[in-house]
């Protein structure tokens, strides 16, 4: 008879509990029937949100995408193909409760938005932490930042982070699911449309990790920000379900985005 003990995960989340309280993890269930608003606000003009998720890497996320461009310097990350990414939300930290079922219910409108392309692997909410790969939480202020989110990765728990300009700027609270749309890209290991592009000012490519690129390119594509929220495009459907239909060649091979191996990963 075999015993098999805590995760890595469980042990964690457990040390959390015992140092900061009991409700620590306490977790938000999405409403049952959400669908985005049919009149969301415009944001304020002449206003472009940066996206933090591709500053410099952390260490421990370096293993970790291009839009279509996929691709982190010697690895495409992606999530094995047909798996399930679970995720959940945290209600500590969120200013008040309204805040974070509004944040949950936009998620779950955003999970639900890639889910009915059938890209090749799915998003689903569950009730807790330890069955999570990623968590949805209150990252507090961060400037004019909205969101922030994580690559493909091996790392037991990752973060989707809201900010409060999220929640503060006008015309981007009403559309935050399409924040998350974007978010979500980089989930599945999409990078920025603009990843390779060469600053004019200063001749500096814009993101100092290597991309590369499959599909054609979309200035309008779910992974730029721009003056309009974000906004899933035929281009970003096609290149997706195709980066995560590759397939090991007949000696066994990973598949490859140009000259770059693609990995998969098992989410946690």
């Amino acid at each position: 008879m075999s015993f098999q003990g805590p995760t890595t995960k469980e042990i964690l989340l457990d040390a959390v509990t015992q140092t900061v309280g009991e409700h620590a993890l306490d977790t938000i269930q999405p409403s049952e029937d959400v669908s985005p608003p049919s009149d969301s606000i415009d944001p304020a003009d002449n206003f472009v949100p940066p996206c933090s998720t591709q500053r410099p890497v952390p260490i421990a996320l370096r293993n970790g995408p291009a839009d279509i461009m996929v691709g982190l310097d010697n690895e495409c990350p992606r999530w094995a193909p047909g798996s399930v990414i679970p995720w959940t939300a945290w209600r500590q930290g969120f200013k008040t409760d309204e805040d974070a079922n509004f944040a949950t219910d936009h998620l779950k409108m955003a999970a639900e938005k890639w889910n009915s392309f059938n890209i090749g692997v799915t998003f689903e909410w569950v009730p807790l932490a330890k069955d999570a790969t990623f968590v949805l939480c209150h990252g507090g202020s961060n400037g004019s930042t909205l969101a922030e989110a994580f690559f493909p990765n091996a790392n037991d728990l990752s973060y989707l982070l809201v900010y409060n300009a999220a929640f503060s700027l006008r015309g981007w609270k009403e559309n935050m699911w399409k924040i998350f749309t974007h978010e979500l890209g980089h989930v599945l290991g999409l990078r920025h449309e603009f990843a390779m592009d060469t600053n004019p000012k200063t001749g500096e490519v814009f993101e100092t990790k290597k991309a590369v690129q499959l599909g054609p390119r979309n200035e309008s594509s779910v992974m730029v920000y721009g003056r309009k929220p974000p906004e899933i495009q035929q281009s970003d459907v096609d290149s997706t379900k195709e980066f995560y239909a590759l397939v090991d060649d007949a000696e066994g091979n990973p598949p490859r985005v140009g000259l770059t191996d693609v990995r998969d990963y098992t989410p946690m």
